[in-house]
C-alpha cells in the first residue's frame, strides 16, 4: 500500500502562564484538536508498523512456497517449480514410446496436487505489497479513516500469509512423492533411450546419438536445467521415431522389395555387432544393379562411438537371399564395421579400406569371389590368410 503522502505533526503547543491562569494556543486549534491529531496520527503510524510487520511476513512465507519443503532430505530438485517443469516437459508425450508410460503416469498423478497448491491461486507479488506509506492526511478523520484502510489491508495480508503458510504445509506431504516420481523417470531415460531405438532401428543413426546423448545429459542434469535437459530428450527422442516413419516410408516403393530390403538391413545388424547403419537403396549404385549385377557403396564415421552410411542397388533386394549377392552386403559390411577397428585398418591392412572389406567378408564365411570383393577388386585373387585371420578380432 503505498502513495505520494505526507506526514503531518501537531501543530505547535505553546503554554502560556500569566496572572495565575494557563493559556492554549495552538495556531487556531483548541488544545483537546491538537492533542487528538496527535494521537490520530499515532495510531495510523502504528497500523503503518503493522501493514509493513505483515508485508514482511508474507514475502517471507512467499518465498518458501516457492522454496518447496525444506529439510534434512531436501534437494535443489526438490524444489516445486523445477519437479512441475519435468511434469510438464514430458506431459506432451504420454502414449508415445518417448517416455515408459507407468513412470509417465506417476508423474503426472503426483504433479496434480503439487501444482494445486504450487499455483492453484493468484497470488501477490511481494513486490507489490512492500510498505504502506505515509498519510496524505489533514485532519483527524482523515488519519482514522486512513488507519482503518490500512488495518483493512492488514488482515488481508495476513489471510494471505496464512493461506501460503497451509499450502507449505501441503506441499511437504504433497512434494516428496512428486521428487520420488521425477527422479524414477529421469533415472530411466538412458533405458527409455535405448528402448527407443531398438523400436526405431530403420532411423537415421545421428539422430540416435543425439537421443543417447541427450538422455545421458538429463539423466546428469542440475535442478537448474533439469526441466530443459527433459524437454530435450523428450524433442530428440520423438526426432526418432519421426526419422523411422520417413526412413520405413522411402523403402515402401511399390515394386514388391520392400520386405526383402528390411530382411537385407535385419541381415547386416546381424553381423556388424554395435555399429549404427544407415541405409539408401537405389536403382544404381557405382553404375551397378542392371541385370544380374550389384552396386554397393558404405560411408562410416568414427565420431560419436562409429556410424555408417550403406548404399545398396535395388537389385541386392531383388536378388537376396543369393549368396553372391549376401557376399557384395557383406564386404560392405566390412566397410560399415571399420568405424569400430580403425587400428587394425591402419596397422594390419596400411589403410586399405577395400582389401579389410573383402578379407573381413572372407573371415565371416563368405567365400564366393563374385559379391566378396575378390574377383571385383584382386581378379580372383584371395587376400592372404594372415589378413583374414586379422579381422577375426573386429567383430
Amino acid at each position: 500500500m503505498t502513495g505520494s503522502h505526507r506526514r503531518r505533526r501537531g501543530a505547535l503547543l505553546g503554554v502560556i502562564a500569566a496572572a495565575g491562569a494557563v493559556a492554549v494556543v495552538v495556531g487556531g486549534f483548541s488544545a483537546v484538536q491538537a492533542i487528538r491529531l496527535v494521537v490520530a496520527e499515532g495510531a495510523y503510524s502504528s497500523a503503518v508498523d503493522d501493514y509493513d510487520a505483515a508485508a514482511a511476513s508474507y514475502a517471507a512465507a512467499y518465498d518458501a512456497l516457492a522454496a518447496g519443503p525444506q529439510g534434512d532430505d531436501a534437494q535443489a530438485s526438490s524444489e516445486p517449480a523445477v519437479l512441475l517443469g519435468v511434469a510438464d516437459a514430458a506431459r506432451p508425450f504420454a502414449g508415445s514410446a518417448v517416455f515408459d508410460d507407468a513412470l509417465l503416469q506417476r508423474v503426472a498423478d503426483a504433479a496434480a496436487p503439487v501444482a494445486a497448491l504450487a499455483d492453484g491461486e493468484e497470488r501477490t507479488d511481494p513486490a507489490d505489497v512492500a510498505g504502506a506509506g505515509p498519510c496524505a492526511c489533514e485532519t483527524i478523520a482523515e488519519y482514522r479513516a486512513g488507519a482503518a484502510d490500512v488495518a483493512t489491508a492488514t488482515e488481508d495480508l495476513d489471510a494471505q500469509t496464512a493461506s501460503l503458510t497451509d499450502a507449505l504445509d501441503g506441499l511437504s506431504d504433497a512434494v516428496p512423492p512428486l521428487d520420488a516420481a521425477v527422479a524414477a523417470l529421469v533415472a530411466d531415460l538412458p533405458a527409455a533411450a535405448d528402448r527407443v531405438e531398438r523400436g526405431s532401428i530403420s532411423s537415421r543413426a545421428p539422430t540416435r546419438i543425439a537421443m543417447q546423448d541427450a538422455a545421458a545429459g538429463a539423466a546428469e542434469a542440475d535442478a537448474a536445467s533439469l526441466a530443459g535437459a527433459v524437454a530435450q530428450y523428450a524433442a530428440a527422442a520423438q526426432d526418432v521415431v519421426e526419422s523411422q516413419a520417413a526412413e520405413l516410408a522411402e523403402k515402401q516403393r511399390g515394386d514388391g522389395l520392400y520386405e526383402a530390403r528390411l530382411a537385407v538391413e535385419e541381415f547386416v545388424r546381424g553381423i556388424v555387432g554395435a555399429t549404427r547403419v544407415d541405409f539408401d537403396w537405389s536403382p544404381l549404385v557405382n553404375g551397378l544393379g542392371e541385370g544380374v549385377s550389384a552396386g554397393g557403396y558404405t560411408t562410416w564415421w568414427y565420431d560419436d562411438g562409429g556410424y555408417s552410411t550403406m548404399e545398396l542397388s535395388d537389385s541386392v533386394a531383388a536378388y537376396w537371399p543369393d549368396e553372391r549377392f549376401q557376399g557384395l552386403v557383406v564386404h560392405e559390411s566390412g566397410h560399415a564395421i571399420t568405424s569400430q577397428c580403425r587400428s587394425l585398418l591402419d596397422d594390419a591392412f596400411d589403410g586399405d579400406v577395400e582389401l579389410m572389406a573383402t578379407a573381413w567378408a572372407i573371415g565371416m564365411g563368405y567365400t564366393n569371389p563374385w559379391g566378396n570383393g575378390v574377383d571385383y577388386y584382386y581378379g580372383g585373387r584371395a587376400p592372404d590368410q594372415d589378413l583374414v585371420d586379422a579381422t577375426l578380432s573386429c567383430r
